[in-house]
């Protein structure tokens, strides 16, 4: 069919995004009422001319690379910006609780005519999933910043101290106070030790280890408390150190940085859904687009537009699978089950993929597909995402986008034991801290990227619910001839 100069016009001056028709020299020869309008420059002033004489800023080298890459495989192509998240500096008004001052753009590149070397540049508006993306991270500070206070008040004293000579009290803390429901310290100076812990006979087992004892206050009620006495010297004069810290407000407390962490988690994995989406939804805008477009134009067949409908269905599908296994992570299991751990492994990796694929690491996989766990399977799957969040960390961190990136992961078994190891070539975890990357609020990133609870509350995890054990350990390997150095996470698991 012959395309008329108005027909074109029409069609592409309803469509609600930018059209630019252009040649490999990057001479317009089309500019829609879209561009017009954003831009305020009128289609008679940029036809015929260079694109890069209005703006100077785009990377014409790669603009043309792109061009001549979408017109020698007859495809659409996507074209991404190296600096900013725009082709046009176009200005957005100004709104008070505006993100950003320039318009956030998606660019899709479509062969038009290959004799004469013409494409479209489609121009998508995409500043409100940016802004969006903008907002889940902000969320995610304002998650972590509430994790700094909550350390603040952990590194204050928790435990209250009493000193004793001859088992009589004659000095104590404030918390001691506090926790015993006195309202001075000289109240319970001068008490003896058998005043307050109601079993005695326990008393003796206290001196080689804590226990957990009955406590009673001053106004007849008790509580359950971790319980330590030391005796130590002081002017050479022998005393008891008596430690009680209130049970109850630990486990209050862990409960909380469980919370606290899955807040964390669930921040981070929104922003990873919302930046993974993307392309689909681009893809899902072409496809429609285009259709239309031949359909306006009297040149959409049959066979292009079922390519077109596949195209929508199976992403549309894709995006649905990814809703349900976002929803699985964060179900709570409430009791075990069975479950394959090489498609817990998989699905995990779905959730993270944008990350992995946005830092250019290689993923190697290793996993015996037999494996089946009796446990809880979405325990296990934060776990597994918490290794890789800091295996990529690490290796953005300490290797060039040029250096060779590398995640191994291996499912093995052994016996009535399940081995899962995690590897990366970050070059390793420093001697002097491996020993602490599991203690709680140990990190070391910056302190608005990493929280330290992520692999405390995972060896939590693997330990206390899932009765299983966890340990990192630096590892040299051999990957294509050559050797590389890593840290290796291996975790250990019950098979029923």
């Amino acid at each position: 069919m012959i395309l008329t100069a108005s027909k074109f016009d029409i069609i592409c001056n309803t469509l609600d995004n930018g059209i630019i028709l252009i040649n490999k020299n990057l001479e317009v020869k089309f500019w829609n009422k879209w561009l017009e309008i954003r831009t305020g420059i009128s289609t008679s002033t940029i036809i015929e001319k260079k694109l890069t004489d209005f703006y100077p800023d785009i990377d014409e080298k790669k603009l043309v690379r792109k061009i001549s890459t979408a017109l020698k495989l007859k495809s659409s192509t996507f074209y991404t910006p190296q600096i900013s998240n725009y082709l046009l500096n176009i200005e957005l008004g100004k709104i008070t609780d505006r993100v950003f001052d320039n318009m956030q753009q998606s660019i899709t590149i479509t062969p038009f005519d290959l004799e004469e070397e013409l494409v479209i540049i489609y121009i998508y508006d995409i500043t409100m999933l940016c802004e969006m993306n903008y907002q889940l991270n902000e969320v995610k500070v304002e998650v972590e910043e509430k994790h700094e206070k909550l350390k603040l008040l952990l590194d204050a004293t928790m435990e209250a101290i009493i000193l004793l000579k001859d088992d009589v009290v004659i000095d104590c803390n404030e918390i001691a106070v506090k926790l015993f429901h006195y309202s001075s310290k000289y109240e319970i100076i001068t008490k003896n030790l058998k005043e307050l812990i109601l079993n005695n006979k326990i008393l003796y087992k206290a001196d080689s280890e804590p226990i957990e004892v009955n406590i009673l206050r001053e106004d007849n009620s008790t509580f359950k408390a971790l319980l330590n006495i030391k005796d130590t010297s002081i002017r050479s004069q022998i005393f008891k150190i008596l430690t009680i810290v209130d049970v109850s407000e630990i486990r209050r407390k862990e409960n909380l940085l469980t919370e606290q962490t899955k807040l964390a988690a669930m921040g981070e994995m929104i922003g990873n859904i919302a930046h993974q989406w993307r392309q689909p939804l681009n893809v899902i805008s072409v496809s429609a687009s285009g259709a239309k477009v031949k359909k306006d134009l009297g040149i959409l067949s049959d066979e292009s537009l079922n390519d077109s409908l596949k195209q929508i269905l199976d992403t549309t599908e894709h995006l649905s699978e990814t809703i349900d296994v976002f929803k699985d992570f964060y179900k709570e299991d409430k009791e075990k089950s069975l479950f394959n751990l090489s498609q817990n492994i998989h699905n995990n990796l779905s959730l993270i993929e944008t990350v992995i694929a946005g830092n250019n690491i290689e993923l190697h996989l290793d996993l015996d597909k037999d494996i089946y766990i009796y446990n809880f399977s979405n325990e296990f799957s934060q776990i597994i995402v918490n290794i890789l969040h800091n295996a990529c960390d690490a290796i953005k961190a300490r290797l060039s986008n040029d250096e060779l990136r590398i995640i191994k992961i291996t499912a093995r078994q052994e016996k009535n034991k399940a081995i899962i190891e995690i590897v990366d070539n970050a070059g390793g975890i420093e001697k002097d801290i491996i020993k602490k990357i599991f203690e709680p609020y140990f990190t070391t990133k910056h302190k608005y990227q990493g929280t330290g609870l992520g692999l405390y509350m995972t060896r939590k995890i693997l330990k206390i619910s899932m009765k299983g054990s966890i340990k990192a350990t630096n590892k040299t390997f051999d990957h294509e001839e050559k050797k590389y150095k890593g840290a290796l996470f291996k975790i250990t698991l019950n098979i029923n």
